[in-house]
């Protein structure tokens, strides 16, 4: 299959969606920073929540009928409903002497509900133990706002985007020329600064999953642009192919890798959906799967429009502007021997 479109003649067209596309999405993150959640719609692990946590102390609920947690849990169920809020997660952990049920809201949730629910909860644990029992089974109110992992995952995302993009960079360099090290290290750019901005301008909920695939982004790019310019290289060493000018030959050689460099996304993509369709039968909140997977869409779509198409068409002229250079180096060598 060969697109047999002119990648050479459209440079400006691609420069311009591209950039528009990373240019409304950079005004709508910073909008969105300043008015919102955040530049990206931060959601999943990096969401901030409120929450009601209950600590108690198995020992003392050992009478009734049902588990201590399990009763717990139907004391601030109640409570819940008594003040008119409902949660979105319910975590239960283990300590030396019981354990802690806690409930996570959207921030959203009006905070002075939640005191009155941990009040009405407070109020009822009281009334079932003892007055020196009280200390160690309470509930508390929290507010939490996160902090992006602590930074650990963005740091180390950049660490690792940096260490492939300066390996991609001085690689091409040795084993291909300059203009392709150049071409591709454009690529790399390209391709995570638009993954970016579209998760910026779709306000699609994210969290720790947009820096793996920032760095998946970064990796793909490195692989299409392997394929794209190794047979780009052996286009420009053939014979048969020395008549061709320099555009016919990257729109020739853009052809012939457009199905390889669209194809591999497009797998990867159709897996990520399978992959959510699997999880989300046994998972108890499929929001959780689906923000991951789309995620992996806009990865892939990055990857497959700028490798493919974007990147065939700007080295058409960096490969123009090299020959260029070339040739005025020979003429001007060539006057200095002729003098």
């Amino acid at each position: 299959m060969k697109t047999n479109f002119k990648l050479s003649s459209k440079m400006h067209l691609f420069i311009i969606i591209s950039s528009a596309i990373i240019a409304i999405g950079l005004l709508v993150g910073i909008i969105c920073q300043c008015v919102a959640n955040g530049f990206f719609n931060y959601g999943d692990d990096y969401a901030n929540y409120k929450s009601v946590s209950v600590t108690y102390v198995d020992t003392d609920f050992s009478g009734k009928e049902e588990k201590p947690v399990d009763h717990i849990k139907k004391i601030c169920e109640d409570a819940f409903n008594e003040a008119g809020v409902k949660s979105y997660q319910v975590a239960v952990g283990d300590t030396t002497t019981g354990g802690t049920v806690i409930y996570k809201f959207i921030n959203s949730t009006d905070f002075s509900k939640l005191e009155n629910a941990k009040q009405i909860i407070n109020d009822k644990l009281e009334g079932e133990v003892d007055e020196a029992a009280i200390a160690y089974n309470y509930a508390a109110a929290n507010d939490a706002e996160t902090l992006l992992g602590s930074g650990k995952s963005v740091a180390m995302a950049a660490v690792a985007i940096s260490a492939c993009i300066v390996f991609h960079f001085v690689y091409f360099v040795i084993r291909y020329k300059l203009t392709m090290a150049l071409g591709a290290i454009l690529a790399d750019f390209h391709n995570l600064a638009l993954f970016l901005m579209i998760m910026a301008l779709t306000r699609i909920p994210v969290g720790s999953s947009i820096a793996t695939f920032a760095v998946i982004t970064v990796v793909l790019t490195m692989i299409g642009t392997c394929f794209l310019f190794d047979r780009m290289r052996k286009n420009f060493k053939d014979e048969d192919m020395k008549k061709l000018s320099a555009f016919e030959i990257v729109d020739k050689t853009a052809d012939e890798s457009f199905v390889l460099n669209t194809v591999m996304p497009a797998c990867l993509a159709t897996v990520s959906v399978v992959a959510f369709i699997l999880l989300s039968i046994s998972s108890l909140s499929p929001l959780a799967i689906i923000s991951p997977v789309l995620c992996s869409l806009i990865s892939f779509i990055s990857c497959a429009y700028g490798t493919a198409l974007f990147v065939p068409s700007v080295y058409s002229r960096f490969k123009q502007i090299g020959d260029n250079v070339k040739k005025n180096s020979r003429a001007k060598t060539a006057k200095t021997t002729k003098k």
